[in-house]
């Protein structure tokens, strides 16, 4: 087969979530299926690539794709174009868009519905387009995958998309590919200087609640005869005006930017736990990393995060600093409570796995290509 994937976000080796999922499927896919050849169209040239297999080809697609009216152009008017040339047989689009004016049998990934249920948290101009659109990529498609059982339901009950149009093949962790250095680089050491911390790793922006965190982390550090740290660590996304003016009214809380994979997980590993209780996501791949790294995680009872934890982790209400502050302290006075939900974890973290996600995804483009070519 000639598989056509959907790598616009594809635009650096620091990849987070979305790009993430799509480089590391298409890369199992391509492992798993040398026979086939996997054309990547990306709107950029991006130097370095991260590597791939022989058989995957990249080929640029004019205009950089990061407006909503050009994405558009490039999604409705380019890539049919580039299908034709290339004579591509399926089209796998992991970012959740489609093309509506090819013919070009269709998989397409969707991560969550996170713009019906915070609208006000996204940009008027993508929020009209994901209105619009999204609800007409879906009844497209042949097929769509997504990343829990959770969104599955969403997708069921609010887009009246029929169960057995959809997939569920998660995000995982490529533990090759972690870092095995423990120790913090200078700069962070220098922020950090030896106190115990929790840490949020993540965009910045509301729906991530880092308000409520921050609260939280305010009661929890007055109980503490020794006070512990607060470190945040990504980059500023939207409307996180609030968020960064609110991070300098507290010395313990310290924001040290974006960072790198290797001090992302030397953050983790060192942290007394990860602090991730989010409002809303359609997975949160900041419980597998810190499983991976056999620090506990501190999450949400709300959407997917319950079903990602699958029991080894804490839970807490996320519009409940006094909760979340509660967890933090059964963290920080219970070593033996560490130790086992660090062991459940690395448990936990065996149920995801990139090579699975990525099977069902290719028989899912199989049944697409086939049903296509039924008279």
């Amino acid at each position: 087969m000639r598989i056509g994937v959907n790598a616009r976000l594809l635009v650096s080796q620091r990849m987070e979530g979305i790009p993430r999922y799509i480089y590391e499927t298409t890369r199992c896919m391509a492992e798993r299926h040398p026979e086939d050849t996997f054309y990547l169209f990306l709107d950029r040239h991006v130097s370095p690539f991260p590597a791939l297999p022989s058989n995957v080809r990249r080929v640029i697609v004019p205009w950089h794709a990061r407006h909503p009216l050009i994405w558009h152009l490039w999604l409705e008017y380019m890539l049919p174009l580039y299908f034709a040339f290339f004579k591509i047989d399926v089209f796998y689009s992991g970012d959740g868009y489609a093309s509506l004016r090819t013919r070009i049998p269709t998989i397409m990934a969707i991560h969550d519905l996170a713009y019906l249920s915070y609208p006000n948290h996204i940009p008027a101009s993508s929020l009209w387009h994901y209105q619009k659109f999204i609800p007409r990529y879906m009844q497209a498609v042949q097929h769509i995958i997504t990343v829990s059982h959770y969104v599955k339901r969403d997708i069921i009950k609010r887009m009246h998309v029929q169960p057995e149009k959809v997939s569920v093949a998660g995000n995982a962790i490529n533990l090759s590919s972690i870092p095995e250095e423990n120790q913090l680089p200078e700069r962070l050491q220098n922020k950090i200087q030896c106190t115990p911390y929790f840490l949020y790793v993540g965009a910045i922006h509301p729906r991530k609640n880092i308000l409520n965190l921050l609260k939280a982390f305010q009661i929890f550090n007055s109980g503490q005869t020794k006070p512990f740290k607060l470190v945040l660590a990504g980059r500023f996304a939207w409307k996180a005006g609030e968020i960064e003016a609110a991070m300098h009214l507290d010395s313990n809380i310290l924001y040290v930017g974006g960072v790198s994979e290797a001090e992302k997980y030397a953050l983790i590993r060192n942290a007394m736990a990860v602090t991730y209780v989010s409002l809303f996501e359609g997975f949160g791949i900041p419980i597998l990393e810190s499983m991976a790294c056999g620090t506990p995680v501190i999450t949400s009872t709300v959407t997917s995060m319950p079903e990602v934890a699958g029991g080894a982790a804490l839970l807490a209400d996320p519009c409940s600093p006094a909760e979340i502050a509660q967890m933090m302290s059964q963290i920080a006075e219970h070593p033996f409570l560490r130790q086992k939900l660090s062991e459940m974890g690395k448990v936990r973290l065996q149920a995801y796995s990139w090579h699975t996600s990525a099977e069902t995804i290719y028989q899912a483009l199989i049944k697409a290509v086939v049903h296509n070519e039924c008279p």
